[in-house]
Parts: C-alpha cells; sequence; structure tokens
C-alpha cells in the first residue's frame, strides 16, 4: 500500500508550483508534451502523485528528468495550473529527498539558503587567511606569492572527494527509491548497452529540447554551460598534472581550453540570467531562489577568473589577488554545493535517462 503523505501539494507549492491546485486532470498537458512516450507520461500523472501525496511514486518515477521546461503546456493549459513549473518543482523535490540526511533541504528555502551560503563563503575566506602567504610579490602579479600550489591542490582534491561520495551516496537513496516502484524490463546486456549509449547521447547533446516548440536557443544555452564547465574542468586536471610533472605540455595547452570553455560558459549562463531577469518566455516567468544562486554562482566563478587574468596582464597586484581571492570563494560554495543544489541534474538526468531506456 502507497505511502500518503498530504503535506507534499503544499512543499512542491513552496518549491515554485504555485498553481498545482487549479489542476482537474484534463489530461491536457500530457496529450499536448512532445515528449510524452508511452508509459512515460507527464505532467498529468506527476501532478496526481503531487495532489494525493504519493510520495514514494514521485521518487521512484524517471518522469521528472524527462521534462526540459519548455512551457508550452503551462501556455495550453486551460486552467492555468502551470503543469510545467510542478515539473520543476517536482526536480527540486526529489533533489532534496535522495540526499542522505535531506542536507539539501537547507539550500531550498530564502532563509536557510543565505544562512548556508553565508556560512560556506566564511568557511572560504577562513581556509584563505590560513593558506595566505604574507610574502606577496608586489612588484609584478605571482598569484603563487599569495598562495602557494599546495593548499591549492589539496584543497582540490579533498573538495572532489568530497562531492564524489557525497553523489555516490545520493546516487544510492536515488536507486533505492526507484527499485520500490521501477520495474526494469530489458536486462540483457545489449539492452544495457543500448540504453547507456542513449543515455549519454542525450547528456551530451540534448536533442531531445528539438523536440519542444521554439526552444533551439535554450538548447544551445544549456549546452554552453554543460560543456562549458566540462572544459573548465579538463583545463584544471590538466594543471593539476603539468603542476605534479605527470603531464609533459605547456601551460598554454589548459589556459586555452579555460578560456574558450570558459567564454562558452558565460555566454550560456548569461543568456539565462536575462531570460530569468526579464521574464522572457512561460518557463522564465517563475525563478526559485535555487535558480538564480546555481547561476549566479557559475558566473560569478567564470568571470572572477577573466578578471583575475585581466589584473595580472595589467600588472596590478593587489587588485589580481583580491580577486583571486573573491574567485576561491566563489568556486568553492559552487562546487561544495553540487551534490545538493540544481548542479547535481548533471548526474540524476543521465541516470533517469538510462532507466527509462530498460522499459
Amino acid at each position: 500500500m502507497d505511502r500518503v503523505d498530504p503535506r507534499i501539494a503544499e512543499e512542491m507549492k513552496k518549491l515554485g508550483a504555485l498553481d498545482l491546485a487549479a489542476c482537474y486532470s484534463c489530461g491536457h498537458c500530457s496529450a499536448l508534451c512532445p515528449l510524452c512516450e508511452s508509459d512515460i507520461s507527464f505532467p498529468r500523472r506527476m501532478i496526481r502523485y503531487s495532489m494525493l501525496g504519493l510520495e514514494d511514486r514521485i521518487l521512484a518515477s524517471p518522469e521528472p528528468w524527462m521534462c526540459y521546461y519548455c512551457g508550452e503546456c503551462s501556455e495550453s493549459c486551460p486552467r492555468q495550473a502551470d503543469p510545467g513549473s510542478l515539473m520543476m518543482a517536482m526536480r527540486r523535490f526529489v533533489t532534496r529527498r535522495y540526499t542522505l540526511g535531506k542536507i539539501a533541504d537547507v539550500f531550498y528555502s530564502a532563509f536557510s539558503s543565505v544562512i548556508t551560503w553565508v556560512v560556506l563563503s566564511a568557511l572560504a575566506v577562513f581556509w584563505i587567511v590560513l593558506s595566505y602567504d604574507s610574502g606577496l610579490n608586489m612588484e609584478e602579479v605571482d598569484f603563487l606569492s599569495f598562495i602557494h600550489l599546495e593548499p591549492i591542490h589539496n584543497a582540490g582534491i579533498a573538495l572532489t572527494a568530497f562531492i564524489a561520495l557525497a553523489m555516490i551516496l545520493n546516487l544510492s537513496v536515488m536507486v533505492r527509491a526507484v527499485k520500490r516502484g521501477f520495474r526494469a524490463e530489458k536486462t540483457g546486456f545489449r539492452d544495457l548497452a543500448k540504453a547507456a549509449a542513449f543515455a549519454i547521447g542525450e547528456s551530451a547533446t540534448q536533442q531531445r529540447f528539438d523536440l519542444c516548440a521554439g526552444d533551439r536557443v535554450k538548447r544551445w544555452a544549456h549546452l554552453a554551460i554543460s560543456w562549458g564547465f566540462a572544459g573548465m574542468f579538463l583545463a584544471t586536471a590538466l594543471v593539476m598534472g603539468i603542476d605534479y610533472e605527470i603531464l609533459g605540455i605547456s601551460r598554454t595547452i589548459p589556459f586555452a581550453f579555460g578560456s574558450v570553455f570558459g567564454a562558452l560558459t558565460v555566454a550560456g549562463t548569461g543568456w539565462f540570467l536575462v531570460q530569468r531577469i526579464s521574464k522572457n518566455g512561460e518557463s522564465m516567468k517563475y525563478s526559485h531562489l535555487s535558480d538564480w544562486m546555481f547561476l549566479i554562482l557559475i558566473f560569478a566563478s567564470v568571470l572572477t577568473g577573466y578578471v583575475m587574468v585581466m589584473f595580472k596582464y595589467l600588472n596590478m597586484p593587489m587588485a589580481a589577488y583580491i580577486s583571486f581571492a573573491v574567485h576561491l570563494v566563489a568556486v568553492f560554495d559552487l562546487l561544495v554545493s553540487f551534490p545538493f543544489t540544481k548542479f547535481a541534474h548533471m548526474v540524476y538526468r543521465p541516470l533517469a535517462l538510462w532507466l527509462s531506456g530498460l522499459k
């Protein structure tokens, strides 16, 4: 028997599903959505689960990760129930529930999130103070005279290990939840490989965006962020390989990688910020605080990187060191929150796509 929690609908409302009660289950949204396929049906089914308080069924469904929120269902809803916003709220809901100990809850309410971001930023500043070298080079910009390589790389390794461990634990919660209500019908090696290829291909190209009316620009902005961040991660890995004398290549290569992919990331996040500020389109009418923080932190992380490089070439040491410190705080805030915020979508969505391919 399914466990019923009558508080689910109210929680969805707090997470962005503001007009959920207006739905009378006509099915217009599901009939209209080009991404609905046979037994993968939304938003109607997910709305009913939310209104009935069927938490286990919500957590076991891959549907929240299938939607790209083009907003067509919300625009066409005869009751203005805004089913598209429900799908976004549901992603926030399952992200919170998949987190071991519900740690993610602190990032999704206005008061607790502000306190959390202040505390995280203070921790980053405290680390900078501890790692700071008083022998600053004020004749020319030398970032390693501000903080040496060792504490930077050690912090990076520790942060990476934390993110990996947290995501493994979160995914274990997700898998257990999905197994309770989602039975795979295709289990042969060829089926598993085919489903994995579909999940990887769709995550890398997001071709299903093209099925959504008028969402081609949104797709490319989304890809710019995804590929841009992946490229910057690669550039960082190359730098560490050079510093630890594993790779015998010029620093020009990772610098070029970081510059190009950083520009892609800035372009993508900039587009989304402008769309959300101007509330341009159905899918941008409402933005949850967690959406804003995700975009702001990515934008700040990359932009401060460019600013510190600019001050380096202008040979403005103090401005360069200050911007470097701000950059480190922004990067820390972004990465340490990875397993608990919208950033975790890049892991949850491929797994959901893989599972949906096994149906």
